[in-house]
């Protein structure tokens, strides 16, 4: 998994620290993992037609005896934040996705659709964009409003920037954030992401408009990891996320998500100024991923504007 693998050269190379209280074992695994029921029942396969057997992980439904999901639906989709990495024992439940729906009303189901180590494109081509739609179409264009897609949480983008420091920051051909911004091939390489993310993002949340127009969509903003920890690695995310003035990227990462949110007129989830300053206290012991208290703090959010917004009372 990126994450994992370029991590073990950051700690090596840069001295990055995170915090103590998680464990630092690898991300779960990707291969499939059958649904679980209702919130309170084991797990079980899935019967009946295709629609409900999803080869994803950590996915949790309600099939009706049709083998359809029934009842209301919240949809997560993402990368590894989704899935819960860096969340004591990689249990799901404790990642935001699972706090998220616990404090929705009992009647959600729940369909993750997080995959660890996806960036914006591999969302919108390796099937869980088109696996959320389908949902959604089915379930919100049919004459039953009890079996709706209610709610849906979309984080993508760190990916997206993670090259850039596998490829570059790690090897030093762009150590520092002065360095780079000196250096021509630094200065493409990031400018190629964010070029590339935007357009991603706008197909992602104008595909899920299509299916609904109506479609409750709380976009996230992302999270410094390396914020009060490594200065080297903290400037350097920070440039990439929220940009600097009189530089060659005045915007980030941060401001085409936030850019995207109004033109899309979807729910805005302002994660990252809750982090800054806090690796040490959010960040799980991988140096990237949130911790249970990380998480909880992203879930929180989430539901403030999911409360806001009607979703929950």
């Amino acid at each position: 998994m990126r994450y994992f693998i370029a991590l073990a050269v950051l700690l090596a190379v840069a001295g990055a620290c995170g915090s103590s209280d998680d464990s630092k074992s690898s991300p779960a695994p990707a291969s499939p993992s059958p649904p679980s029921t209702s919130r309170a029942s084991p797990a079980a396969s899935a019967t009946g037609d295709s629609s409900s057997s999803i080869p994803l992980a950590h996915l949790k439904v309600t099939p009706s005896k049709e083998g359809r999901i029934s009842g209301r639906l919240y949809i997560a989709l993402g990368d590894s934040l989704s899935a819960g990495v860096g969340a004591s024992g990689f249990d799901p439940k404790k990642g935001f996705v699972g706090l998220v729906h616990d404090a929705l009303p009992t009647d959600f189901a729940l369909l993750n659709l997080g995959v660890a180590g996806f960036d914006s494109r591999e969302l919108i081509e390796k099937g869980e964009l088109e696996r959320a739609t389908t949902e959604i179409k089915d379930r919100n264009n049919d004459s039953n409003p009890d079996n709706n897609v209610g709610a849906v949480t979309l984080e993508i983008g760190g990916n997206d920037l993670l090259d850039i420091f596998f490829d570059y920051v790690l090897p030093g051909r762009c150590p520092s954030v002065a360095e780079g911004l000196q250096k021509p091939e630094c200065v493409a390489q990031l400018r190629n992401a964010l070029d590339l993310y935007e357009p991603n993002l706008d197909k992602i949340l104008t595909t899920l408009q299509q299916a609904d127009p109506q479609l409750n969509i709380f976009l996230m903003t992302l999270y410094n990891p390396f914020s009060g920890g490594s200065p080297l690695l903290d400037e350097l995310g920070e440039l990439s996320l929220e940009g600097r003035a009189d530089t060659p990227f005045p915007e980030g990462l941060q401001d085409i998500i936030r850019r995207q949110a109004q033109a899309h007129g979807v729910h805005l989830v302002e994660v990252y100024p809750l982090f800054e300053g806090k690796a040490h206290e959010y960040i799980a012991g991988d140096t990237i991923h949130p911790n249970d208290t990380g998480y909880r703090v992203m879930a929180d959010t989430v539901i403030a504007e999911m409360r806001a917004g009607g979703i929950i009372e």
